[in-house]
């Protein structure tokens, strides 16, 4: 996991990354050596940072970004979005990072997570009917599943498309890999019995799984947050996309956070792990936020249902109505309820913290950036959860003027044992 913060007013932007990194799911182990902080070109103001997986299709993605960086040369764009997409056009054509074998042995990883999942839905279904007494036959079990499959299939449609694919991309998929799917399927589900019908679904499904964002419930994905100045742009800009991995030589992704700054300005954006941010910006822990909403609207609930029931036991119609009308006028009192502590926590927290980031200079910008950073790699640190946050603290500040400036920096190595790498990235910076 990772802790990074963007930090942003009319002066310029800074960044800030942790170096932790888990390899291994199973296993779980930590290293604090990452790098996460780049610079994306050696001749505009624009930096960029990642977050989530490691790598994409196991290729590091420092390799790809100092890759693109060398790619991309003296170019540069009128506008910072202009680099993030320019980077997704190199991912599209980076057929020597991302071979079709690796494509397809990443594709078979998520139809195999997507398939367990269905099956694991399935098996519950079917605890369910058995707790409740029934005893299915083959017939029923069989339309349980149709049933699951296609309530799967409608609910996948109505998940925002991913970004930038080809028209036909959707049946050129199908096309191309309608055997891996129908083999990872029958490794899955075995002999569970399935109609030709079902079948079909069941590959429809797995199609527009890694077609809309509902990938994005996959945790193997990666956040690219591209950040600085377009060279039409006075005022700094942010651009984050989500990498869910390379499928038919097209990258899926869709986009993430924006923030364009105008005039007096500023605004702070944590990535991954952001709750010790959102704590200090809201002055509340967002999953306690959420539990005491939560359980107010729980006990308005109660106490509605303890005087609705008290009146039934005398007039049962006007009970009834009453309850109706009980239960519509509090969801309005709860909405209003839930505002009005949101307009407290922004007065009393998030608005005096953003005035004074929109004064502050540029140096400032990075402490800060850096000091949220910290906050999350402390919690870690002193509590029962892994420190999946830790390690040195990258931090850059990106102007207008300037550039793109390291602040703070890590080296696996002493500057002053190798002159030559010093002397050859003083030669490309000149």
């Amino acid at each position: 996991m990772t802790a990074e913060v963007a930090v942003l007013n009319s002066v310029g932007v800074a960044l800030a990354a942790d170096s932790a990194v888990t390899v291994g799911l199973e296993a779980g182990k930590i290293y604090t050596s990452a790098d996460k902080l780049f610079q994306f070109s050696s001749y505009a103001p624009v930096g960029v940072m990642v977050y989530g997986n490691a790598s994409l299709l196991g290729v590091p993605w420092e390799t790809i970004i100092k890759s693109y960086r060398i790619h991309l040369g003296g170019r540069t764009f009128p506008f910072l979005e202009d680099y993030a997409q320019d980077f997704i056009r190199f991912l599209r054509n980076s057929k020597q990072f991302f071979p079709a074998k690796s494509q397809r042995g990443e594709f078979h990883a998520v139809v195999r997570g997507y398939f367990t999942f269905v099956r694991e839905r399935f098996e519950q279904l079917i605890r369910e009917e058995y707790d409740k007494g029934n005893r299915l036959t083959e017939s029923q079990a069989s339309q349980i599943f149709a049933n699951l499959v296609t309530e799967e299939l409608e609910s996948t449609r109505k998940w925002p498309p991913l970004e930038g694919l080809p028209l036909q991309f959707t049946d050129r998929i199908r096309t191309a890999y309608v055997r891996d799917i129908n083999s990872v399927a029958q490794k899955v589900f075995q002999k569970l019995p399935m109609s030709r019908i079902t079948r079909g679904r069941l590959v429809d499904t797995m199609v527009e799984v890694v077609t809309h964002e509902r990938l994005l419930q996959r945790e193997q994905h990666a956040g690219v947050v591209v950040a600085g100045f377009g060279d039409k742009e006075h005022f700094p800009q942010l651009s984050e996309h989500v990498l869910l991995g390379i499928l038919g030589g097209h990258p899926l992704h869709c986009r993430g956070a924006e923030a364009s700054i105008a005039g007096q300005e500023a605004v702070v954006i944590p990535f991954a792990q952001r709750e010790m941010v959102m704590t200090f910006m809201d002055g509340i822990d967002p999953d306690l936020r959420e539990n005491i909403e939560r359980s107010t609207g729980e006990l308005f609930k109660a106490l509605a249902k303890v005087i609705v029931d008290e009146v039934r036991k005398k007039y049962a119609a006007y009970g009834a109505k009453l309850e109706k009308s009980i239960m519509v006028g509090l969801d309005k009192v709860l909405k209003e309820l839930y505002d009005n502590w949101s307009e407290v926590r922004r007065k009393g927290y998030d608005d005096p913290v953003m005035e004074m980031v929109a004064s502050l200079p540029k140096d400032e910008l990075g402490i800060m950036a850096e000091s949220l950073v910290s906050l999350t790699k402390f919690k870690r640190r002193i509590s029962k959860q892994h420190e999946t946050v830790g390690g040195p603290i990258d931090v850059a500040v990106i102007t207008k003027g300037d550039g793109f400036v390291w602040m703070k920096r890590k080296h696996y190595f002493a500057a002053e044992m190798n002159p030559r790498y010093i002397a050859r990235v003083t030669k490309w910076s000149d």
